[in-house]
């Protein structure tokens, strides 16, 4: 088949997904489509040989892997379309993230999340290699990396009440957040290590021994088992913060223009060695790449 004649198959298409996905919708999914999605299927189709009957069922299967793809980046658009708030809204299909830690799982900007939508997407996609095409491949690996970042450094924000507190007053300014982080700090250690002393002494000089020998006393079970437990927070901390900078290096290459597999490769094997938990689908992905060229991967490419 000839491209005119591709054409002729994908226009009836093309009618028919934009009126099921209405215009909201279909204005985020064609640049993505029309620019890098369907050259791909159209050189692959040509390639193959296949007949009109296969390329059209590649077309319905790919655009409807977009859709679903676009659920699970942007869950509940259709609610958020009509009746906002206007900063959750969707205004891009997707585009690689300018990470910030106090924007962790924040829908601000339209992107929502659902993780098994997204993996099971990615599981379809992988099971379909005759739609296979760079900016599919990289649309998957960008999000599924970016929605473990996302996740794990909420996770981490809101371990601690002091730096979740401190998020959530500092509204996305990181100098008020660190501030905030300080006081909360200060108050905190004014409050375990400070003040129960202050307490026992002064119940001695009002006289109320018991009292102030049962404050001392369990201030200092208080003390003992703090310091008990440094060795292992200091563990824990070290280790998340291993695992975050893993995830951030690994996701900081994703948003190159021209992506070497071999580096990118690299990454994703030290990430999962340091602890760093990713889905196979990541995995797969890569190793296709290699595959195909262990040198140079274009996202934009056609093919």
């Amino acid at each position: 088949m000839d491209y005119d004649q591709l054409d002729e198959i994908e226009r009836p298409l093309k009618e028919h997904w934009e009126e099921r996905m209405g215009d909201k919708l279909y204005a985020l999914v064609s640049p993505v489509w029309e620019d890098w999605i369907l050259p791909s299927l159209k050189k692959q189709a040509r390639e193959a040989k296949c007949t009109q009957d296969e390329f059209r069922e590649w077309w319905i299967r790919a655009m409807r892997l977009m859709e679903d793809l676009f659920e699970s980046l942007h869950f509940n658009y259709r609610y958020r379309f009509e009746h906002g708030p206007e900063d959750e809204i969707p205004r891009f299909y997707w585009r690689h993230q300018q990470f910030d830690f106090l924007k962790a799982n924040d829908a601000k900007g339209g992107i929502y999340i659902e993780k098994a939508d997204m993996l099971k997407v990615a599981a379809e996609y992988l099971s379909r290699p005759e739609i296979r095409t760079n900016m599919f491949d990289w649309l998957l690996l960008d999000s599924i990396v970016f929605a473990e970042l996302d996740a794990f450094t909420s996770h981490i924000i809101g371990s601690k009440i002091s730096t979740s507190l401190a998020a959530a007053g500092a509204n996305g300014n990181h100098t008020k957040y660190f501030a905030l982080v300080a006081l909360f700090g200060a108050i905190g250690i004014a409050l375990s290590y400070l003040t129960p002393p202050a307490l026992a002494i002064l119940a001695f000089t009002k006289g109320h021994n018991i009292t102030g020998w049962s404050i001392a006393g369990l201030w200092g079970v208080s003390l003992i088992w703090t310091l008990i437990g440094v060795p292992t927070r200091w563990k824990v901390r070290r280790k998340n913060k291993e695992l975050l900078t893993n995830l951030n290096d690994l996701y900081r290459i994703l948003g190159d223009s021209t992506i070497s597999p071999r580096v990118l490769k690299d990454a994703l094997d030290k990430a999962a060695a340091s602890g760093v938990v990713l889905d196979g689908a990541v995995f797969s992905i890569v190793d296709r790449m290699i595959a195909r060229d262990a040198t140079t991967f274009v996202p934009t490419s056609v093919g």
